[in-house]
Order: C-alpha cells, then structure tokens, then sequence
C-alpha cells in the first residue's frame, strides 16, 4: 500500500501492506494514505479481516482513525468484528484513542477485538503468525506470517539492526525491511542499506523487500548498498507493488 514514511510524499504513502492468503485479508500497518490506496484495489472497510499494527507511531496506524468513522456510515455500516493484533500497550492506547474522539469512533454495529502479542506464535484465519520484539519503541513487534505450506512472509516494522529481526527473518520467502536513510546518515532505530543487506544474509531468506525509504534514501545506489551484502534477490518497494510467494 505504502512505501514512504512520515516524510509527505506525492509518490510514497506510508507504511501500510496487504496480505492475503485463502480468501482473507489482512491489513499490517495503517499509515496515512493507506485507505485510498485499499480503494484504488476496490478493497472497502468491509473487506478486511484483521488489522497488525507493528507499533502505534502515526506514520504506522493514523489511518485507523478515518477508517474506524468510515464503518460507522449509516447507510453502509460495517457489521463484522474487527480483530486488531498489536504488541504489548496497544490495548490501553487504543482506550485512550476511542476516549478522545468519543462516539465519532464507537462502532454501534460491530465489535473491536484487541489482541495483544508479546513475543508468542499464534494462529489467525488459518496462518501461523510469530511475533517478535524488534529494536525501535518499546511496543513494536515484527511479524512472520506463516500458511499451510510453510510458506512465509516477514515483516520488521521500523527496527535497527538486532538478533530478533534476523531469527524472526530466517529462511523467510520473503523478507520485507524498512530502508529509512543511506548508510551516513544513519538515524538510531532505523535501518540503513547496509544493515539490511547483512540481516538478509544472516537471515537467508530468499527474497528481501526494501521499504520505508526517506527522501534521501529514496533511489538506485540502495540496490548497489545492500548487493554488497546479500547476493539473494532484492526487490525496492513501491507503492501498491505486488509480491507472490
């Protein structure tokens, strides 16, 4: 949905990404501009199943707010629970959320579920999802989304480099990284080219997906970078790119 970052762009959206396996859709991440991109695929608020939330900064879960008063319209009101899973807090921020806009936000024709995940593997909707706590705040998790097959798909949330990123990355088909700015300049908390060209390689996962780009990060020689540390396939994220595994 979104290769950007907190940073207004007319080409990237921020962080949002569509899953779907078997019929279901599920939504990780919800920065702003995701809900016109969902659109733009004729997706509607009725059509997702379940929202992951790697951590509530806004660039990552502000389009929850419009989305929440979307399916309260009267005449096309959502009907069916929303699951929302999240790292260890979400539970109390999302009160605090729906205290501050009151009714606006208050579903009156569905429930919303909170599931909060610590570093635990769960199953949802038929896949097997492992949690992981990534190096960033406090709150965020990566994920990895594993189906029937064994098939599986990672996603690290904003994170620096850390063991928890490359264990929850191992033998991914496909390991999706934020890349926020080039190698100097490096922001704590942030990945560089670099550093996800090494987590790759010491992940071994078969694909890597680089997203999140800064502005200054946001062209060819991130490829160049992060070949000089992983020789598997590399893939720049842009906005609604579509990936099969």
């Amino acid at each position: 949905m979104g290769s950007g970052t907190a940073v207004p762009d007319l080409k990237r959206n921020s962080a949002g990404y569509l899953l779907e396996e078997n019929g279901k859709r599920f939504l990780i991440d919800f920065g702003y501009g995701t809900i016109h991109q969902l659109l733009r695929l004729g997706i509607t608020y009725h059509a997702i199943d379940r929202i992951f939330l790697t951590h509530n900064h806004p660039d990552h879960m502000c389009d929850l707010i419009p989305f929440l008063f979307a399916t309260k319209y009267p005449l096309d009101p959502r009907t069916r629970n929303l699951p929302i899973v999240a790292g260890p807090g979400f539970g109390d921020y999302f009160d605090r959320m729906m205290q501050a806009f009151n009714h606006w936000l208050t579903p009156e024709s569905y429930q919303v579920e909170i599931v909060e995940l610590d570093v635990e593997t769960r199953t949802f909707d038929g896949l097997t999802v492992t949690s992981g706590k990534v190096a960033h705040i406090e709150m965020s998790r990566g994920f990895r989304f594993t189906d029937g097959q064994g098939k599986s798909v990672v996603f690290s949330g904003d994170t620096d480099y850390c063991p928890e990123i490359v264990e929850l990355g191992r033998d991914a088909d496909l390991l999706i990284l934020e890349c926020s700015t080039p190698d100097d300049m490096k922001v704590e908390k942030h990945l560089t080219p670099q550093l996800c060209g090494q987590i790759a390689r010491e992940a071994g996962c078969r694909t890597l997906l680089l997203s999140h780009f800064y502005p200054p990060c946001d062209g060819p020689s991130v490829m160049d970078v992060c070949r000089r540390e992983f020789a598997g396939n590399i893939i720049l994220a842009d906005d609604l790119t579509v990936v099969d595994i």
